[in-house]
């Protein structure tokens, strides 16, 4: 007995948390699992598709393609996290565009069709997209608070929210000055053209 104890200590599993079962996870906290995974596929899947469209063709548009890698790191951590607690993966086999949650199907299309009309638009609906996850997060971070390993990839995520916010703010910015430098009257282009 005593060799299988010092057995134990050395390999560390006396007094090691055991993972909780999603039948003694609180319901509030394992619907919060199952809604960031599908949030984070959500803006993978918007990101990819703009991609699709705007990458090669305009300036500035490769921020969807970097940030679609990042968003899918995000939703493989919760999956992760559904994983170590039990919860099947609302996400498993869904196609790009599709999900679980009726809320979110709803606002891939909306925010797909917005993003379809130019670029500006489609920086647009990543501006929108970080600050929701952001509000999200900060949500859930607050339901989940007794989950260290829930609450640490929670805080990941919440700091990614931030640096994506930034970086389609900073293409937002460039475009807008590019934009305005385009139009100017003597500029040799826009409106202003030949005058």
């Amino acid at each position: 007995m005593r060799k299988l104890l010092l057995t134990l200590i050395c390999f560390g599993m006396i007094g090691a948390a055991m993972p909780v079962l999603a039948a003694d996870l609180p319901q509030d906290v394992a619907d919060t699992l199952l809604y960031m995974r599908e949030e984070e596929k959500l803006a993978r899947d918007v990101y990819v598709h703009f991609a699709g469209l705007y990458v090669g063709v305009t300036p500035g548009a490769h921020v969807f393609d970097r940030i679609a890698e990042s968003e899918q790191r995000h939703t493989d951590a919760v999956k992760d996290l559904l994983a170590t607690y039990g919860i099947d993966d609302p996400a498993a086999s869904a196609a790009p565009g599709e999900f679980v949650n009726d809320e979110l199907r709803a606002l891939y299309v909306t925010l797909t069709s917005v993003g379809e009309a130019g670029i500006t638009e489609a920086l647009g609906v990543g501006v929108l997209i970080e600050q929701k996850d952001t509000t999200d997060i900060v949500a859930a971070i607050e339901v989940s608070a007794a989950y260290s390993d829930i609450v640490r990839v929670y805080t990941n995520l919440l700091a990614a929210s931030q640096r994506h916010l930034d970086a389609f703010m900073k293409v937002l910015d460039t475009s807008a000055a590019s934009a305005a430098f385009t139009d100017a009257p003597g500029s040799g282009k826009g409106p202003g053209k030949g005058l």
